[in-house]
C-alpha cells in the first residue's frame, strides 16, 4: 500500500475506522491489534474509544495479530476482521458469530480456502492454541485448527448476507483503494 495500510483513507475516513465502525455495532469492545511502533498513530488517529494493542514480537504475521488481540480482549468469544476490508458487512458478521456458539469457533470458507481474519473465536481456548503454534513457529491461525472444535461456515452461507462476498474485499494495493473509492463514489457498496 506505501503507507501503514490501516490508515489509508476510503472516502477520507482510515480504512480501520471503516472496519471499526462495523464492529463496533456488534460487539462489546474494539480491540486493535497493530505493529509495534504503531499504536500512538493509530490513537491519534483514532481518538478514544478503543482499545490499541501492539504485537508482542515483529513482523510475524496474522497469527501474532490474534494473540495480540485475544490477549487485550475481555470477552468469551472475539470477533475478527482485517483491517484492510472497509465493505464488512454487520449481517455476515452476526452469522458468524451465531454459528460459533457452543464451540471453539466459526470461521468461513470461500471455495476451497479458509477466511481465518473473518471468524469468531473463544478467546481463552484459541489464544492457547494460538500461542501454541507462534511457539512451534507457525505463522497462520489455519496451522492451530486442528486443535480446535471449529464450525466452518460454507460460502453459500455467507453469500445469503453478501451475494458478493464484499465483506472479504481486502485492500491490498493503492490500485485496489482507487477503485473501492470509484465504487464508494459511486454507491456501488
Amino acid at each position: 500500500m506505501g503507507e501503514e495500510k490501516g490508515l489509508a483513507l476510503l472516502g477520507g475516513e482510515p480504512l480501520i475506522s471503516h472496519v471499526a465502525r462495523t464492529m463496533g455495532g456488534l460487539v462489546d469492545e474494539v480491540v486493535i491489534a497493530v505493529a509495534r511502533g504503531m499504536s500512538e498513530r493509530y490513537r491519534e488517529t483514532l481518538g478514544g474509544g478503543f482499545v490499541i494493542a501492539e504485537d508482542e514480537r515483529a513482523e510475524i504475521g496474522p497469527l501474532e495479530g490474534l494473540v495480540t488481540a485475544f490477549t487485550a480482549a475481555r470477552g468469551e468469544y472475539v470477533l475478527v476482521s482485517p483491517c484492510d476490508t472497509p465493505f464488512l458487512k454487520d449481517e455476515v458478521c452476526r452469522s458468524i458469530i451465531s454459528l460459533a456458539s457452543k464451540r471453539d469457533g466459526a470461521v468461513p470458507r470461500i471455495g476451497e480456502n479458509f477466511e481465518p481474519l473473518h471468524g469468531v473465536y473463544r478467546r481463552i481456548k484459541c489464544l492457547a492454541a494460538f500461542s501454541e503454534a507462534l511457539d512451534e513457529g507457525k505463522r497462520k491461525p489455519v496451522d492451530a485448527y486442528d486443535m480446535l472444535d471449529l464450525e466452518y461456515v460454507d460460502e453459500d452461507i455467507v453469500r445469503v448476507t453478501d451475494p458478493r462476498l464484499e465483506s472479504f474485499w481486502n485492500l491490498n494495493n493503492p490500485g485496489d483503494l482507487e477503485l473501492a473509492e470509484n465504487r464508494l463514489k459511486r454507491g456501488v457498496f
